[in-house]
């Protein structure tokens, strides 16, 4: 259990981390922050706070970082091959995705004492507990607003402004839920967390992706309960036994398959997952007749990748690609050579953040994380490198602490 008496002192990187992981779980906080201080003030906090990693704790760690960094520099240096607004922009969205990678190799390499793991811990709760009641608050109220979140392209928008203000995640927030769910789980089967709190938990991220409605969010949020059913031990072979039947009886079940989504779009009373939980009852025929076909979208990408598939298209400006997968427009811009950057940035994730639990109790839910990002990545944008660097790494941290 997670102690409360003792007082913890930190220092300055700390106090600058704090900052940023408020920064990207609540949006107040980014709201305020851009409002307030303006965006340069974070910019100052995000370059102290990577100087600070890579030169203060030493050759070794800065040696550690560069290695860790280079498939995503190169990641990086291939976007500079796209038309960009300004270079100065440019650089800085560059930094603010390589920084998880620096904050996860802090927490894992230098957040030893058990009482300052435990304080980030219970503060990366607060926030995602606190964001979460306010997300599903600020969807009552505007039942349209994460999903509005995600598609606004000016941040400084009416709207935006207010459900910012109002404290409402949009996609990121709700996907970052959803990869962390099989880490509480896991915390209940090692005796981390109480029985009530998992269930409490599961019950708020289940409804946060309802009322933010996004219906693929809530079918993963929805399988992950089932772990509950899994034993703590659960290892590799036995969750590759569980997808490959899973697989299997929805290729071979396809019926029972879609009466399953039929019945969940009627249990459900949101109007746009329904629409979306429809569309994917009636398989491919469904996906393609429904306003967002997102089957047409990814085969746009993979048509790209093959009439270029050594550089892909981004000496011709990047185009041609659906926009809807990470992993499929990375290829098709990229071609075979950012295929094997991508392969690269996730082993590397792999390596840092999840092998060194492998011979541990219970590595199927930590695995079963890795290949739900994966897949989210595939058949959407971004490769959630927050959760995957630094929320699943703390967790873990604390989860194992004491073996």
């Amino acid at each position: 259990m997670i102690r409360k008496n003792k007082t913890v002192k930190f220092n300055f990187i700390e106090l600058l981390i704090i900052i940023v992981l408020a920064y990207i779980i609540a949006p107040v906080v980014s709201r305020f922050i851009s409002t307030v201080l303006t965006t340069y003030f974070y910019m100052l906090i995000v370059v102290v706070l990577v100087f600070l990693v890579f030169f203060v704790k030493g050759n070794k760690s800065a040696n550690d970082c560069f290695f860790l960094l280079l498939p995503f520099l190169c990641w990086k240096g291939f976007a500079f091959l796209l038309p960009k607004d300004n270079l100065i922009i440019w650089a800085y969205g560059a930094l603010l995705d390589i920084l998880p990678l620096l904050l996860g190799y802090y927490f894992v390499n230098h957040v030893g004492k058990s009482e300052k793991l435990e304080f980030f811990v219970r503060f990366l709760f607060a926030a995602f507990l606190i964001t979460g009641i306010t997300t599903i608050l600020g969807c009552i109220q505007y039942p349209d607003a994460a999903r509005y979140m995600a598609t606004v392209e000016n941040s400084s928008e009416a709207r935006a402004v207010l459900y910012t203000w109002n404290n409402i995640g949009g996609y990121s927030f709700v996907y970052m839920l959803v990869l962390l769910h099989p880490v509480l789980i896991l915390a209940y089967k090692k005796q981390r967390i109480k029985k009530v709190t998992a269930i409490f938990c599961s019950v708020a991220i289940v409804s946060v992706t309802i009322f933010s409605a996004y219906a693929t969010a809530l079918l993963l949020a929805l399988l992950s309960c089932f772990f509950y059913f899994f034993k703590k031990n659960l290892s590799i072979q036995a969750l590759w036994i569980w997808i490959i039947f899973g697989v299997v009886l929805v290729i071979f079940s396809d019926s029972l398959f879609s009466k399953a989504l039929l019945w969940l779009a009627d249990v459900v009373n949101n109007d746009i997952i329904a629409y979306r939980l429809e569309a994917l009852a009636g398989g491919k025929v469904g996906i393609e007749g429904s306003e967002d076909n997102r089957i047409a979208l990814y085969e746009a990408s993979l048509n790209t990748f093959f009439k270029n598939p050594i550089l892909g298209s981004c000496l011709s400006g990047g185009g041609g690609i659906g926009g809807h997968s990470f992993i499929l427009d990375f290829m098709a811009q990229f071609g075979i050579i950012g295929a094997v950057v991508l392969f690269l940035m996730y082993r590397i994730i792999y390596i840092k953040f999840f092998l060194p639990y492998k011979n541990r109790e219970g590595y199927g839910f930590i695995l079963w994380m890795f290949i739900q990002a994966i897949l989210l990545s595939l058949i959407n944008t971004g490769m959630f490198l927050p959760v995957l660097a630094i929320f699943i790494p703390v967790f873990l941290k604390f989860v194992y602490k004491e073996s």
